[in-house]
């Protein structure tokens, strides 16, 4: 069985490679795993020149589409493994045509790789369940430990079988959640001992599903925290079971160190927090487009501040489209989403009503229509519009928690936070 292996890890494993349709075509040859991002390359094959090599080199070489392998499987220094979506960057080695001798071999970038068991193909429906672990979420979870105040110090009691956080049955999915939260940590003798909360959301379908079917629910499941928590979250390990084996995912990913903020954290009970997941999780996907707008901005290092007006616009209007109704102007839509919030505080948020609809309006108009007279609405200066953006973000925020189900009363001081936190006192 592998090792535990992180998403975006680094290694080399040497092994043996085959593709699951022709499995008596063995080779063998090199992964490379750096920071997620994964390489094959077949072990160096001595022989004589052949006719057709130099068109072959040339193929690989010029424009135009490159040989592909769906899937190899094989067997490494960590056991079985599967490599996904394998494309052909070069013929490496070389040819000397004076004495017909050559050395080659291929070397492949590959989309995606598990360690741990051997999977036909990313749509293979052959993964019974998998296991989450991502970034800072610990920070909102309850502790699994507990302690005893002493005179002579304090004592842990660390359980060794993970703390159950909330479960429930998804129906959309078909599949049990699980978040449930380990206790891990280590000691060094005579120095010191350490103990940490380490949190997994597990996914369990009543059939076995595919692998590509678990990468989209763990980045939907990436932005629901995200949405709790105000900040960019990283899934750092995927588990993967099939019988009694487990793997473990790799492949490159965008992922953003955006730090923890305790004040922008929507602070909610796990009762609260298990029927928000599950609602979300209901989501259909035609009505997803808001959630990657605006988890799209959290992830993104850094944007023009129009750009990011932009794409924040576009996400309040599909936020109300998708609620009903096509017909309507996008002031119209801007007053519905800020009538789902009480008065006082959605002044406090982003100012009256009329200001903030013809505000946005106007911006949006001058940034996409070009030549049009500019009217007093318009925000031009950056730092206005930088403020701006963090007004929209928190507004679309609040509006897609409330729909979750969470409370205003819950909302209030974490959005108000997140939507002056850079303004100057």
């Amino acid at each position: 069985m592998a090792k535990k292996i992180k998403l975006m890890d680094t290694f080399e494993k040497i092994g043996a490679f085959w593709q699951p349709t022709a499995p008596d075509d063995k080779f063998t040859g090199t992964v490379v795993v750096k920071k997620g991002k994964v390489t094959l390359s077949t072990a160096p094959d001595y022989g004589p020149t052949l006719p057709g090599d130099m068109s072959k080199y040339l193929a690989t070489m010029g424009p135009g589409t490159r040989p592909r392998v769906n899937c190899f499987v094989g067997f490494t220094q960590e056991g079985d493994c599967s490599l996904f979506e394998a494309i052909m960057l070069n013929e490496g080695g070389l040819t000397d045509y004076t004495t017909n001798r050559k050395i080659t071999n291929q070397n492949y970038r590959v989309n995606a790789a598990v360690f741990g068991m051997q999977i036909d193909s990313l749509e293979a429906k052959q993964v019974d369940g998998a296991g989450f672990f991502f970034t800072k979420i610990h920070r909102m979870l309850p502790t699994p430990w507990s302690f005893d105040w002493k005179s002579e110090g304090t004592t842990y009691s660390s359980p060794s079988k993970a703390s159950n956080v909330f479960s429930f049955r998804s129906e959309p999915l078909d599949a049990e959640i699980i978040c449930e939260v380990f206790s891990g940590g280590g000691a060094v003798f005579k120095k010191k001992a350490t103990v940490k909360s380490i949190p997994r959301v597990r996914v369990l379908p009543a059939s076995a599903q595919s692998l590509e079917w678990y990468i989209d629910i763990a980045s939907r499941i990436e932005n629901f925290f995200a949405l709790i928590l105000g900040t960019s979250i990283s899934l750092k390990r995927f588990q993967l079971f099939k019988d009694d084996k487990v793997g473990w995912v790799v492949y490159k990913t965008l992922q953003r160190d955006q730090k923890f903020d305790i004040s922008k954290c929507i602070k909610c009970g796990s009762d609260k927090l298990s029927s928000a997941l599950d609602k979300w999780l209901a989501v259909p996907k035609e009505k997803r487009p808001v959630e990657k707008t605006l988890l799209g901005m959290l992830r993104k290092t850094s944007v023009h501040a129009e750009t990011e007006f932009l794409s924040l616009a576009q996400a309040l209007e599909g936020f109300n489209r998708i609620q009903g109704g096509s017909s309507k102007k996008f002031a119209q839509r801007l007053k519905e989403i800020y009538d789902m919030l009480t008065p006082n505080f959605a002044v406090n948020l982003v100012g009256s009503k009329e200001d903030f609809a013809k505000k946005v309006v106007d911006t949006r108009d001058f940034y996409t229509h070009l030549g049009l007279n500019q009217s007093d609405h318009v925000v031009k200066d950056w730092s206005e519009l930088f403020f701006l953006n963090q007004q929209m973000q928190a507004l679309i925020r609040c509006v897609m928690l409330l729909q979750l189900g969470i409370d205003e009363s819950i909302l209030r001081e974490p959005i108000l936070y997140q939507s002056k936190m850079y303004q100057p006192l």
